[in-house]
């Protein structure tokens, strides 16, 4: 049995750790866009942040590389899984209910999130609030990704990076806001989407956000 009934378990191998992560039939489970993601990481740095953890497979992965990791969801399905999929490797993560950066304080030398970003209106919505709330990106799939970008700045550590995950499937792909520099630093091309992590970095001496590749 898992957090809330009978589950299925999936192995994954990825920068040589293997991992066995329980799923739930209402959280968004590892696809392509989370395993783009999770190879992007490379070693992981001392402090990690996620947002939007679902089963929690990049913090655990980042646990298991020896960062100490804060994971985040506003979904309490994907709380109760993530943490559950922590004890089942034998890594410790600190998993919380937030919206975004709601209610963290700190800064993070890594900040991960793989956001909601398919266009949606109201006619696309299926009436399950939660596995609505994992794709909805506004009318566009850009809006999730602009308030990361927008309060990141505040938990960014000095020398730190963020990655995000953009879809061909938005409407463009996300500005850069003042103090913050963008680039592509993996993709993946599917059969009807193009998958690219952004890389965020704090903008030299201060200057303005430039708009990415």
């Amino acid at each position: 049995m898992g957090v809330d009934g009978p589950v299925r378990m999936t192995r994954y191998t990825i920068a040589g750790r293997t991992l066995v992560l329980e799923d739930h039939p209402e959280v968004y489970p590892p696809a392509e866009d989370t395993l783009l993601l999770a190879g992007a990481v490379g070693r992981p740095p001392a402090r990690v942040l996620e947002l939007g953890t679902g089963s929690g497979l990049v913090g655990v992965l980042c646990a298991l590389g020896g960062a100490r990791v804060v994971a985040t969801d506003i979904n309490p399905h994907a709380v109760r899984l993530a943490r559950r999929n922590a004890e089942l490797n034998g890594v410790s993560i600190e998993v919380a209910a937030a919206d975004l950066f709601g209610g963290l304080r700190g800064r993070f030398d890594l900040v991960v999130f793989n956001p909601p970003y398919l266009p949606t209106g109201p006619e696309d919505l299926t009436g399950d609030r939660w596995l609505d709330a994992s794709v909805d990106g506004g009318p566009d799939g850009l809006g999730p990704a602009r308030r990361f970008l927008g309060g990141l700045g505040r938990h960014l550590a000095t020398g730190g990076r963020a990655l995000i995950v953009v879809s061909s499937l938005s409407g463009g792909r996300p500005e850069a806001p003042p103090g913050l520099v963008l680039r592509p630093v993996a993709e993946k091309k599917l059969d009807f989407e193009q998958l690219t992590v952004l890389e965020a970095r704090k903008a030299p001496g201060g200057r303005r956000g430039t708009k990415n590749p």
